[in-house]
């Protein structure tokens, strides 16, 4: 069954990644992905400077979250990576792999209409490589933020000019606590980027600093480098089936070389996974009261819509006719004003009980998500190795392109309703008609609960189907 999924506001908790270190020629160095809704490094805000009769001037515009906090806000809480987990056909040569098992990979989004998404903690991961601090080591404290200079505040943001004295990687990376011993390795951010009906996403290159490569310390040496991000199915051995898998080629490299974001730097459009039916039932039962009053509200919003046209139809037909008829069409305007005030009534009242049902913080579906960092020393070599990956990944990804065939991507298709979103809209349809109609007779009495028995009927099936409790 397919649902509409895939959406975003990332507030708060964050998921990061570790895995040992890798035979990188430095000793101590490790590679380390961390997840968050917004880039680290990328989407840095700026710091205004604090005013003697405004202290709220030191927000951050962009993010609204005081420097000081955002650490807190990006990461709480740590998964360790693992970097088992790999067969003979999935594993590449050249390539460092970071790995992090049970990430819920969809939320549930209760902001308006109640929906499953993409879990907005999974916007942008930020993979750093370096001599990195264990992750009970404190250095937020450390970070020095981007204050903007007074003297630039009339200007376009575009143009503000930070006073810090350190603009380093490192010191930005201090923002998430993510606390690195002398200079990075190296550092890569990748935007997690939906289309406008969240079915399809792309991962764009945020931006990148490479201060060395991973297999020599020349500073002159060139390597070709991609990077690959795979979400798979949980298992027992971390080798579960891939869901999908996006590819960033960055392209002949070298010590020194860097990037603020190049959309050029993108993966292909691809599918996004579906939710499973079993993580999907568990949205529905953890949501089963916010939908029953939404349910309502949507119902009574597409009353209101109807009479509205309804109304304004009749007042414009009024205008033209004789005397007698007019005074007939005003017994039907009568009518259908009384049911528009009556709508609107119950619409404000279930709003307001819709807004006082209490917030839940619902994750479903752990995955895996896996990133490769491959290193070539040649362009021939490098074109070898993403071949292998995408054969290696072949059924998931040809079934990925039979689904975007046809498809318009980042316009705002229309997407169409699954039978369970379709028969739940007509049973709370018929719910609100017996509400706030007033049947002049008891025919009109009994079809209005006979369309409930039957919606109620079509409904309740749907619901069994999906093994999810029926309505009463």
């Amino acid at each position: 069954m397919t649902h509409r999924i895939f959406l975003a506001y990332f507030i708060g908790v964050a998921m990061l990644l570790a895995i040992a270190p890798t035979d990188s020629y430095a000793a101590g160095v490790e590679s380390r992905a961390y997840i968050n809704g917004s880039c680290i490094v990328a989407d840095e805000p700026f710091l205004l400077p604090e005013t003697a009769d405004d202290t709220s001037a030191r927000m951050a515009p962009v993010f609204g979250v005081f420097a000081a906090k955002v650490a807190n806000a990006l990461i709480s809480g740590v998964i360790q990576g693992v970097s088992g987990g790999l067969d003979k056909r999935g594993a590449r040569k050249d390539t460092e792999y970071v790995t992090a098992n049970n990430v819920n990979l969809f939320a549930a989004d209760l902001s308006g209409e109640p929906r499953v998404r993409l879990n907005p903690q999974f916007r942008c991961a930020t993979i750093v490589a370096g001599e990195i601090q264990p992750s009970a080591f404190d250095c937020t404290t450390e970070y020095v933020p981007k204050e903007v200079s007074e003297e630039f505040l009339t200007r376009p943001q575009s143009e503000w000019v930070t006073t810090r004295t350190d603009n380093s990687v490192e010191n930005i990376l201090k923002r998430a606590n993510v606390c690195v011993v002398g200079a990075v390795r190296s550092v890569f951010e990748a935007r997690i980027v939906l289309s406008d009906d969240s079915t399809a996403y792309r991962v764009d290159s945020a931006g990148y600093t490479l201060n060395g490569l991973h297999d020599t310390k020349s500073k002159s040496a060139k390597r070709n480098l991609f990077y690959t991000m795979e979400v798979v199915e949980p298992s027992a051995d971390g080798d579960g089936s891939v869901m999908t898998m996006a590819l960033i080629d960055l392209g002949e490299v070298s010590a020194g070389a860097s990037s603020l974001g190049d959309i050029a730097l993108s993966s292909d459009w691809l599918l996004v996974p579906q939710i499973s039916a079993l993580a999907y039932k568990d949205y529905e039962t953890d949501t089963v009261v916010h939908q029953e009053v939404y349910g309502k509200i949507a119902a009574l919003e597409r009353v209101v819509a109807r009479d509205s046209r309804y109304l304004a139809g009749i007042e414009e037909r009024a205008k033209s006719v004789e005397p007698e008829i007019r005074s007939a069409l005003q017994g039907e305007m009568t009518t259908v004003q009384i049911r528009l005030v009556t709508s609107d009534s119950l619409l404000d009242a279930l709003r307001g009980e819709y807004q006082d049902l209490p917030e839940i913080d619902a994750q479903y579906m752990p995955v895996t998500i896996r990133f490769g960092m491959t290193e070539t020393r040649s362009e021939s070599k490098a074109m070898k190795q993403m071949a292998a990956a995408l054969e290696a990944n072949k059924e998931m990804l040809a079934e990925s392109a039979a689904g975007m065939i046809g498809v318009e991507r980042s316009l705002d298709p229309e997407f169409g309703d699954s039978d369970l979103d379709t028969l739940r809209a007509s049973y709370f349809d018929a719910v609100v008609a017996l509400e706030i109609e007033s049947p002049e007779s008891s025919a009109e009495a009994e079809k209005l609960q006979t369309d409930l028995e039957s919606a109620t009927q079509n409904y309740n099936a749907a619901l069994i189907e999906a093994d999810l409790s029926p309505v009463e």
